[in-house]
């Protein structure tokens, strides 16, 4: 059987727009042969029945999440696809130290450089997300990204460097005290996008400087001289940190700080994350034919095994749109999203097909809200349709007039 990697599709020169995709690339890039599995970049994280990206598929069982990745490999193998085998039990401590330490202090500097910013996200990332996201997609994901990405990344205190809620802010401030009392068209003139964010980008710079100082110095004394983290061999760490700081470095943004930062003041580890990507992943992919939108062979010099996605159908398409248009229902919303499940007591694969089963209860809910809302709008639809060709009468509810009794040719002589 030949595992199935499904992964956001590429951007940036990269096989891939996300961190944990790019890690799980560079982990089974590691410890299974090409012939082993293929990789297949998707534009919907639904591709999956845990709507998760990354996700492996191996049968009928799915595996979403970097983590779930490496513990699934491990189990169902005996230990041998695992890259953690040869470390101690201090070196096994480190690595999941060390694993936890890069995706939470990694990610929100992903956020605020590729989505908060909003020179990054309005000339690059925006791009990059247009060119592999399929439709409805394209419209609605990039701002949920952003969203999300915001709400991660607010701990940091770097809101300022999205320009719409600086301008915000400064509207604000401008709407209250002495201000307020004078007319808009005696005030000064509003800053210039351009001069905002250059003021808001000095007056952070000493914090931006501060945390990702915070993030790389770790990372630079761990490696040292060695060839990866924790010894002479790669590590599920190793794979973290490859993941994203080959994101952090690559992509020629317009305010590059976490790139200038890597190369400037770590130029070890900034050597180490070039040359591990350049080898593993190769050169940069050609995103329409992995994408299956160009037809041809695979180009001969590509080190991963890329697999093109299946076309989408128009049942697909149609119900893309219909959960896009529930899910921003505000009450309905909340509840047709996917809920988390609990952990079932099995292991190996039975505990991920357990997780699948429980997972399938809670999407035939998905499907019940769909079934009511696809009737609801066809049954206001017919009845609209009824009522304006005038089969279906309308009652009238104004005030009824009270019928007077006539008295005939004598009433109107007696005047009555």
């Amino acid at each position: 059987m030949v595992f199935e990697l499904h992964v956001w599709g590429p951007a940036f020169e990269l096989p891939s727009i996300d961190a944990q995709c790019l890690a799980a690339i560079f982990y089974l890039r590691q410890c299974l042969p090409l012939d082993h599995w293929v990789l297949i970049p998707s534009s919907d994280a639904r591709v999956s029945p845990l709507a998760e990206l990354p996700a492996l598929r191996d049968g009928e069982t799915w595996v979403a999440g970097f983590t779930n990745i490496v513990d699934y490999l491990l189990e169902t193998s005996n230990g041998e696809r695992d890259l953690n085998k040869h470390l101690n039990a201090q070196q096994q401590a480190d690595c999941a130290a060390f694993s936890t330490f890069i995706a939470s202090r990694g990610q929100p500097l992903l956020d605020l450089s590729l989505y908060v910013s909003s020179d990054n996200y309005l000339n690059c990332t925006r791009q990059a997300l247009s060119d592999i996201l399929t439709w409805p997609k394209s419209w609605t994901l990039p701002h949920q990204w952003r969203a999300q990405a915001k709400k991660r990344s607010e701990h940091l205190g770097l809101d300022s460097l999205d320009v719409d809620s600086a301008q915000a802010e400064e509207d604000k401030r401008a709407d209250t005290g002495l201000t307020a009392h004078i007319p808009k068209s005696l005030r000064k003139p509003r800053q210039t996008v351009t001069g905002l964010l250059g003021r808001h980008q000095q007056k952070n710079r000493f914090r931006l400087d501060a945390v990702t100082e915070d993030f790389f110095e770790p990372l630079s004394e761990m490696l040292g001289e060695k060839n990866w983290l924790l010894g002479d061999q790669a590590c599920s760490a190793d794979c973290l940190a490859v993941g994203y700081l080959v994101l952090m470095q690559t992509p020629a943004l317009e305010h590059g700080w976490l790139r200038e930062s890597l190369q400037r003041n770590h130029a070890i580890l900034h050597k180490w994350v070039t040359s591990r990507a350049a080898e593993v992943f190769g050169p940069p992919p050609d995103v329409s034919w992995v994408l299956g939108r160009k037809p041809g062979l695979e180009p001969a010099e590509s080190p991963l095994p890329w697999r093109a996605p299946a076309s989408r159908s128009l049942p697909q398409v149609v119900q893309a749109v219909v959960e896009g248009c529930i899910s921003s229902i505000p009450v309905i919303g909340s509840g047709y999203g996917v809920s988390e499940i609990g952990n079932t007591h099995a292991s190996g694969r039975e505990r991920h097909r357990g997780k699948q089963l429980q997972l399938a209860r809670l999407q035939r809910r998905r499907g019940l809200y769909l079934e009511i809302v696809a009737s609801s709008v066809a049954t206001v639809g017919l009845m609209a349709w009824l009522v304006y060709q005038g089969l279906l009468p309308v009652p009238r509810w104004g005030r009824s007039v009270s019928r007077r009794r006539g008295f005939g040719e004598a009433g109107v002589l007696l005047g009555l």
